[in-house]
């Protein structure tokens, strides 16, 4: 009887935190912030300036440029040649990009991309800003006109920025999904709780403003110490009462991350996490633990149903598959990532929790970072 009870009070248990895990999950993700496709009510479209930073982009550029081409406005483009060591540059004057070379300005007070982003900047001749990572790809013509709308929804004014939908190939790169849903709800505005904080954080791929704007924060030289630059770049906009909002880029805009092997997919979401975590709101970050916890909840109860009669394999497994089901649906909005990977999704646990744990390591205890060639302290 008494190890009835307890075959009982696991079944219990594992159903009750599934249930919460459930909802844990709709908590932390239940808003949707797709950009604007309506036209708009402006007499006069602002003109648009993309600067995109650069350091040995040469095999992703050329796609980003492309669909800088095929795009129904026509914009001008800026390319951030950041000591790149390839063809990088040639490839951008190729395409008609006005390229130049970062100049240093004590390189060691800079970190990440915010340089280069903010030297752009002072060649823009236009009153909009569009800063976009050379990984990214504007996988719709009227991407760009989506953005202009959207930002005149707030007086094209503040800072507007996009999470592109992660593309993937090969096999290694759905291991990203987690840690891609993760950047999205840990800015707190996708969740049905900490929705309106006055302190916002933005993403750092696609980043939209005016001129006006960005010289008046002073832009990214606010974010020079950070990694990470839309932290930073979202809180020097928000102190001083500009709208932040932040949106997802689904059927608009996409990236392929980390396309050079896993070997780059593990330092380059090292580097991310190791400032990201502490950004989210401690009633966010509850349920992001709760949601997670699931998949390893849920998978116990299934390989305990296994080796234990008593416990139903039935219950076990539809709980699995409640779970599995939500998983796919959440990750489904931020990115094209492997079925079977995301079916597995206690694999993917356990390496967001073995990068966390180095990326943990790397930020108090060795105090530093290596992407792309180059050592970032923290």
């Amino acid at each position: 009887m008494k190890g009835e009870t307890k075959v009982k009070w696991i079944s219990s248990l594992t159903m009750l935190f599934t249930f919460f895990s459930i909802i844990s999950g709709k908590v932390m993700y239940g808003r949707r912030h797709p950009l604007t496709h309506s036209k708009i009510h402006s007499s006069k479209q602002l003109e648009l300036s993309v600067i995109v930073p650069a350091r040995d982009e040469a095999q992703r550029l050329p796609r980003l440029l492309k669909s800088l081409a095929q795009q129904t406005v026509s914009v001008e483009i800026i390319v951030m040649d950041d000591g790149s060591t390839d063809q990088t540059a040639e490839i951008a004057r190729a395409a008609g990009a006005s390229v130049y070379s970062v100049q240093a300005d004590k390189p060691s007070l800079w970190q990440g991309k915010s340089l280069a982003c903010y030297q752009g900047a002072t060649y823009a001749s236009t009153p909009l800003l569009l800063f976009v990572d050379a990984d990214v790809t504007l996988t719709s013509p009227r991407a760009i006109q989506a953005l202009i709308d959207t930002y005149y929804q707030q007086d094209y004014r503040g800072l507007l920025s996009v999470q592109p939908y992660h593309s993937t190939i090969r096999p290694y790169e759905s291991l990203s999904a987690l840690f891609n849903t993760l950047t999205v709800v840990g800015t707190n505005q996708f969740s049905l709780i900490d929705g309106q904080q006055t302190t916002r954080m933005a993403f750092g791929p696609v980043v939209l403003t005016n001129s006006t704007d960005y010289k008046s924060t002073q832009g990214h030289q606010q974010a020079k110490h950070h990694i990470i630059e839309g932290f930073a770049l979202g809180q020097a906009y928000s102190q001083q009462g500009l709208p932040v909002n932040l949106y997802e880029g689904q059927q608009d805009i996409q990236f392929r991350m980390y396309e050079d092997g896993i070997q780059s997919l593990v330092h380059g979401w090292v580097k991310h996490f190791s400032v990201g975590a502490t950004a989210t709101s401690p009633k966010v970050m509850t349920s992001i633990v709760i949601w997670l916890m699931g998949s390893i909840i849920t998978a116990s109860g299934l390989i305990l149903s296994l080796l234990v009669k008593p416990i139903s394999k039935v219950n076990m497994g539809i709980l699995y598959i409640l779970y599995t089901m939500q998983f796919i649906r959440i990750h489904r909005r931020v990115g094209h990532f492997s079925r079977w990977m995301l079916c597995l999704h206690p694999i993917l646990f356990i390496f967001f929790s073995g990068v966390f744990l180095s990326s943990w390591i790397q930020s108090y205890c060795k105090r530093s970072v290596i992407w792309k060639g180059r050592t970032y302290h923290l």
